[in-house]
This record gives structure tokens, C-alpha cells and sequence, in this order.
């Protein structure tokens, strides 16, 4: 199996399917052709296919294998089968998709001690992909051509979904079509085994029993443009919204603990003013998102958090205006109100003409999210920008609500399993492990089930996109209730130019455990 598996990982890594691009595409058509090159799944064709996701403006396809065994109790294997670009490669870009060559060149650049020590070790494969997650991929796809020459026990369903590294339009694609594959054909889906790449602390593979909860909250300040002699009259957006990333950027006072494991604290992906060209004059808005990761705080907490921040930066800001006004001998601008989205749509409710120009505005964006001309966090600008145009709110306010994407926190350990336990003693049998309650590096396990803390409407009623813009089945989620495993190869350093797979970790560790993890949870 490991030939086989170096071979698989080999041509895999060479279709360079970054995620949004024909590139996915043509990566789940030679998935697909394997598949359907196997003798079970030409006796049997209705087991094996794909899920073309709605709407999407690539056509990307959701790629499904189910093989059945003797009893309902079904493993779902589950990957990405997407890439993040390759451009960190730098000169040696050209052949960051050929694991044959990738490490040769990649030598050539400026690179870690660490990694030029594996590097030259040859007990590594390099290469985009190589390890997040074609590695995984491929060992999944050689353990399911194994078990299809003669399935004995449970059942065993292939999941591979494109996406995972931008949106997980895929896996929040393929939620429904889960639920109906179980009514379907009666399956007892026992465990969901996903092969993203671990991490070792020590000598101890770092197997993952949760997936961490994403949540991005999204804020506009629209301040008091004027001519900047008379900024005392003013308020620069810019300043309260800076203001408002002080005190929130990497802020320790939010992060969330759990059972000795910790969250990141709030990091803020873009903060800039909205304001087109050069003038002597001050901006009239300013807009940012950040990234807030949870393990059980809910979204309404997140809100309020950002809601009440955002106030004291107002009140700073304005405070400060009103000294220099006192200054000047002129008048500052004295209230500046905060509101959530959900708030400020129900002002636009009271207008006429909402519902016309509600249903353009989701019109135009989904023709921009469509063509990418905006991608989810500048739509919802976009929508909120719009939004107070149309109520003709022009003067100085912050408005605080979220973007896609979300992702629900979960736990295998929350849910209601009663083999899960015996499952972790096994892995822990099979190799040197330590495992951790929560992976924290975002995961499509994420919606694998639903926990108590879970959305709700402070989310949907926040999210301007929520609805056919943005949306997942909740009713599906909440089905579902698979407990799973984060657990594939040895790797290091993702996203980087350095991103590389274990080979032995890859071709014998993995197969073997994952093996013995099918039978066990099957029995």
C-alpha cells in the first residue's frame, strides 16, 4: 500500500487545485475516475458520484464513495481536497506542485534550520499539498480501494469536499446530502475519521477530538466628513475605529480556556478607510473584520463584546473632539450611536420600498460573490454600506454585526457516543499520542453536529449575507452528531513554502491506525 499511496500523493499534488479555481475541478475528476475504476463501484455505480454544490460559480463538486459492509455502522473518511495559492514558493513556485522536484528547489531558498535539517534527511515529501492534505487524501483513498475488494463488516463512506481552505462552501454543501445518503440506506454513521495533517508536541502525534468554533465580527464607522481645517467639527472614522483594534487586537482578556487549552485571542484581518482617492479632507467611513475563534462562548457574547468596545472608542473619540472644540470656540459632534446589524435593518424595515430594495441588493451581490469580484467579508460591507444609504443615515454611527464564514465549535467529546472512549484508547495503544479537546486551526469538522452554545439568532440576525447568500442547513447540522478524529500524517509547517509530510508517518503509521480504527468502531 505505501507505493501505492506515494504514487497517489504524487499525481495529486501535481493538479494544482487551489481552492476558487478550475484546478478543483480538474482534481475531482481523476478522484472521481479512481473511483469509478474500481470493480465494486462499477457493480455498484449508484454508490459513487458527486454533489455539484448550488450556485457555485466554478462548478465545484462534492465527491462521494460509499461502500456497504454487513452491518449499518458507517466510518465517514473525510478531506479537502482544495489548496491554498503557491505564490509563498517564490523562485521556486514553478515546481512547488511536483514532490519529485519540489524539495530540490525549495533548498535554493531561504529557509528554517528545521526545515533544511528534514529537508536533507529524505525522511520528508515537499510540495503544496503534500501535506494539507493530499497526503491524507491519498491514504484514504488506498484504504477504501482496500476495503472495497471485500467488504466484510460496517459500511465505509469517501467524503472528499473542495473549498475547506476559503469557505467550506463544500462540506456546508454536502450536509443535506449526508443526512439523505443515512435515511437513504439505513446507515449508523459511528465515527468521522478526517486526515488533515497533526502535529507532534515531543515524541506525541497530536490527535484532535474537537474542532474550534470561527466567528468574524465586522464593524463600520461612518464618522463626520469634513475639510481637515476644521477638524475639531469632525470625526475621522479612521481614529475611532483604530481604537476600537487596540483594544481588541490580541486582547487576553478574550481568550477563552478549556480545560487547560486556550484560544487565540481576537486578530484583525483588515482595517482600513473607504474612502476612494486623495482629498484635503477627512474619510467617511472605515471598515474592518477580525477573527475571533471560541471553544462554547456563543455569538451573542462575541457581539456585545465588540458592541461595548466600540462604544468606549466612541466616547473616547468624542471626548476628545469636544476638548478640541472647546479650543477652536466651535461645536464637536455629540452622539455617535452604535448598533448591531440586526438593529439597523429593522430601521430600514420601517421605509417604504425595503422589500425592492432589499431583493436588489441581493441581486447585485450575488452577481459580484458570483463573478468574485467581492468575496463574503466585502459583500457584507457592501450590504451594510447600502443599508444606511437607503435609510439615509449619514450621520456619525458604528454599525457591528458578522461576516461569513462561521464555524460552530464542536466537541466529539460532547456528543453522545458510546464507543468514542474506547476508540481513544485504541489510537493510544497504536502509536505515541496526546490529545487535544480542540484543533484550533478551523476545521470542516466543525459540522460534524451541533452543541448547545451554537448559533442562534444573534448570528443570523447579525449576518447581513445569511439566507441565500450564505447559509447551511441547521436542521442537517443538528442530525448529524458524528464524533471524529483529526487525525492523519505527521506534517509541518502548512500554507508555507517548507510544507512537508512525514513519508514513514504517511505510508505505514497512518494505514495501519487507520485501519484499526475502521474494525473497532465497525464491531
Amino acid at each position: 500500500m505505501d507505493e501505492e499511496i506515494l504514487n497517489l500523493l504524487a499525481a495529486l499534488v501535481a493538479l494544482k487545485s487551489v481552492s476558487g479555481t478550475a484546478g478543483e475541478k480538474q482534481i475531482e475528476d481523476f478522484v472521481l475516475a479512481q473511483l469509478q475504476a474500481l470493480p465494486y463501484f462499477t457493480a455498484h455505480p449508484e454508490l459513487c458520484g458527486t454533489v455539484t454544490l448550488p450556485g457555485d460559480a466554478v462548478g465545484r463538486r462534492v465527491i462521494f464513495a460509499l461502500v456497504r459492509g454487513h452491518s449499518p455502522a458507517t466510518v465517514l473518511l473525510l478531506n479537502h481536497h482544495d489548496v491554498v495559492d503557491t505564490a509563498v514558493y517564490g523562485a521556486a513556485e514553478p515546481w512547488a506542485c511536483d514532490v519529485q522536484r519540489a524539495a530540490r528547489h525549495v533548498a535554493e531558498l531561504d529557509i528554517s534550520g528545521e526545515a533544511r535539517q528534514d529537508l536533507e534527511s529524505g525522511a520528508w515529501l515537499f510540495g503544496r499539498g503534500a501535506c494539507d492534505m493530499k497526503g491524507g487524501l491519498a491514504v484514504q483513498l488506498a484504504v477504501l480501494k482496500k476495503y472495497a475488494q471485500n467488504p466484510e463488516q460496517g459500511s465505509l463512506l469517501f467524503v472528499s469536499v473542495p473549498d475547506e481552505e476559503a469557505f467550506s462552501a463544500g462540506m456546508r454543501g454536502a450536509l443535506p446530502f449526508l443526512q439523505q445518503l443515512r435515511e437513504q440506506y439505513q446507515l449508523d454513521y459511528k465515527l468521522l475519521v478526517n486526515c488533515e495533517p497533526n502535529r507532534r508536541e515531543g515524541d506525541k502525534q497530536v490527535v484532535s477530538c474537537g474542532s474550534v468554533g470561527k466567528l468574524l465580527p465586522v464593524v463600520l464607522v461612518q464618522g463626520q466628513a469634513v475639510q481637515i481645517g476644521s477638524y475639531a467639527q469632525g470625526v475621522n472614522p479612521v481614529a475611532v475605529l483604530a481604537q476600537l483594534v487596540a483594544a481588541t487586537e490580541g486582547d487576553p482578556e478574550f481568550v477563552e480556556t478549556w480545560q487547560g487549552e486556550r484560544t487565540v485571542p481576537p486578530v484583525w484581518y483588515f482595517m482600513r478607510d473607504l474612502k476612494d482617492g486623495y482629498d484635503y479632507s477627512l474619510p467617511a467611513q472605515a471598515a474592518g473584520y477580525c477573527n475571533v475563534l471560541t471553544f462554547t462562548r456563543p455569538a451573542a457574547q462575541v457581539l456585545d463584546y465588540f458592541v461595548n468596545l466600540a462604544r468606549l472608542a466612541v466616547r473616547t473619540a468624542l471626548a476628545r473632539q469636544q476638548q478640541l472644540a472647546a479650543m477652536a470656540g466651535t461645536v464637536a459632534v455629540q452622539e455617535m450611536p452604535v448598533l448591531t446589524y440586526a438593529e439597523l435593518r429593522e430601521r430600514a424595515r420601517e421605509k417604504d420600498g425595503y422589500a425592492a430594495f432589499a431583493a436588489r441588493l441581493q441581486q447585485d451581490l450575488a452577481a459580484q460573490l458570483q463573478t468574485r469580484e467581492l468575496d463574503y467579508p466585502r459583500a457584507t460591507l457592501a450590504a451594510i454600506r447600502a443599508t444606511l444609504t437607503f435609510c439615509k443615515l449619514n450621520s456619525p454611527l458604528v454599525v457591528v454585526g458578522f461576516a461569513p464564514p462561521y464555524y460552530p465549535a464542536l466537541n466529539s467529546e460532547d456528543l453522545e457516543s458510546k464507543e468514542y472512549a474506547g476508540l481513544q484508547q485504541l489510537i493510544a495503544s497504536l502509536l505515541p499520542v496526546q490529545f487535544e479537546h480542540y484543533f484550533l486551526g478551523v476545521s470542516d469538522c466543525s459540522y460534524c453536529g451541533l452543541t448547545g452554545g451554537a448559533g442562534g439568532a444573534a448570528y443570523t440576525e447579525n449576518t447581513p449575507l445569511w439566507g441565500s447568500l450564505y447559509s447551511f442547513d441547521w436542521q442537517a447540522l443538528g442530525r448529524l452528531q458524528i464524533p471524529f478524529f483529526l487525525l492523519g500524517p505527521w506534517g509541518k509547517d502548512l500554507h508555507q513554502a517548507t510544507e512537508r509530510v512525514h513519508i514513514h508517518s504517511l505510508t505505514v503509521i497512518l494505514p495501519a491506525v487507520l485501519q484499526q480504527v475502521l474494525r473497532q468502531a465497525w464491531a
